[in-house]
């Protein structure tokens, strides 16, 4: 079965040919790649053509990765799609397990797999592999993608990923008016419509953090200090409610704005985490919100421990995951 490899690029010039030479070198060889330049300055056409045919190159005037994404899909001819971010690689045997996975559980419309994250020095996996194992109970799936994820035993990020095309023109294109999340979003709409998705616990995808795109950078340091998690979760428990979902999307949205309190408070945004708290008023009980309070009562001095903890956890080799942080 064709597999449409779609790659959205924004001045990638300086590391797009690892991307692209991930995937000649799977094992799997029923593949095209689109890669869809959005509105890049740099080189990176110049480094897309020197593939030839071996890619098909679009361009677009800079509307952003979920635009990018759909024109790419738009223009797939395979029955999958997979998503690669410019910037990630995927070890040999990713496209080919993958598909052996969906091959044997055909009810099946989409499929992750675990993955590395590389800060330039060293390389570590993201999920607790026995954990995502005792997870998926001796399966190929897991049968509810927001159960899974609230247990901590279903990491997934966009490059993972390979998706039934049929399920975008079923449930439409990424949302290219969200700035950040348009990926969990609809990660959230599949989840609605096919609760169960694929899952291998080996991490076949690299995430390089020491990549920088002046860009991307900005927009992430953006998004430690708004809302956006907030308001796509208000947005989605009432869409939960509408397709019957809500029971297992509230615990799963609970954590993630439970974890979005976390990092703003990290990074020493009073306002906006008291206002998460009021937003999300009944995913906190009475002591968490008296101990955020105080926490942000000096918020200055909140972060500086904050940061001088996770530093000292870093130092002494006790932070298992890579991390942009130190970089």
């Amino acid at each position: 079965m064709l597999i449409s490899v779609i790659i959205p690029a924004f001045n990638a010039g300086g590391f797009i040919h690892r991307t692209i030479e991930s995937i000649l070198a799977q094992t799997y060889s029923d593949y095209e790649i689109i890669v869809v330049d959005d509105g890049s300055t740099d080189n990176t056409a110049e480094a897309v053509k020197s593939y030839g045919s071996k890619v098909n190159y679009i361009y677009q005037e800079n509307s952003g990765q979920g635009a990018a994404r759909n024109r790419g899909i738009a223009a797939a001819q395979g029955e999958w799609i997979a998503l690669l971010d410019h910037d990630d690689e995927w070890l040999p045997e990713k496209l080919r397990l993958q598909m052996e996975l969906l091959q044997r559980n055909t009810d099946l419309k989409w499929c992750a797999t675990n993955r590395y994250q590389s800060d330039g020095s060293r390389r570590a996996v993201v999920g607790n592999i026995e954990a995502i194992k005792k997870g998926l109970e001796g399966k190929g799936y897991f049968e509810n993608y927001f159960e899974a994820a609230t247990k901590g035993v279903c990491p997934v990020i966009t490059s993972t990923m390979v998706i039934q095309k049929r399920v975008f023109l079923e449930l439409g294109a990424f949302d290219a008016s969200l700035v950040r999340c348009d990926d969990l979003d609809m990660w959230w709409r599949i989840a609605y419509r096919y609760p169960a998705i694929g899952y291998l616990p080996l991490p076949l995808v690299v995430v390089h953090l020491d990549v920088e795109v002046a860009a991307s950078t900005k927009t992430r340091l953006a998004a430690k200090q708004t809302l956006w998690t907030g308001e796509l979760i208000t947005r989605h428990i009432k869409l939960a409610a509408e397709k019957g979902s809500l029971e297992s999307f509230k615990p799963y949205a609970k954590q993630r704005v439970r974890k979005k309190l976390i990092e703003i408070i990290y990074h020493g945004h009073k306002k906006n985490a008291r206002s998460i708290v009021k937003q999300f008023r009944d995913f906190f009980p009475w002591y968490w919100r008296i101990g955020i309070y105080l926490l942000t009562v000096f918020p200055k001095l909140t972060s500086t421990a904050a940061r001088t903890a996770a530093y000292l956890c870093y130092k002494l080799g006790l932070e298992r995951q890579a991390s942009r942080r130190w970089g």
